[in-house]
């Protein structure tokens, strides 16, 4: 009986271990907008962005913010020691990237746009 205890102790450890996601593991997902602020002014809560970091490196957006000029589709890419997103070349500042939360920022159409977004 202890041996089978011990197996299960074992087997259970071996389940419980999660692997560690590599930085652009944890971007790969669909996060929809929670606050957009345009040049520190917050947005109506009607203005929503939704970003698709997809497997593959693909990515496409999705808003209602206008004007709107940035690529809506094409690759992402990811470089976690400068803390930068590169959406089809347009490269954003990471500031905040934790278990369901990231907030990006860039220059889009001359006015700095800061977005809040949630898995």
């Amino acid at each position: 009986m202890p041996v089978f205890f011990a197996l299960l102790l074992v087997g259970l450890a071996f389940t419980t271990c999660k692997k560690d996601e590599t930085f652009a593991e944890q971007l790969t997902a669909e996060w929809n907008s929670t606050s957009i602020k345009i040049d520190g002014v917050a947005s109506p809560s009607t203005t929503t962005l939704f970003l698709h970091l997809q497997t593959g490196n693909m990515f496409e957006i999705t808003t209602n913010i206008t004007p709107f000029t940035h690529p809506t589709s094409g690759s992402w890419s990811a470089d976690e020691g400068n803390s930068k997103l590169t959406l089809a070349g347009n490269v954003w500042t990471i500031h905040h990237l934790e278990g369901n939360t990231l907030r990006i920022a860039n220059m889009v159409d001359g006015k700095e746009v800061e977005i809040d977004l949630e898995k």
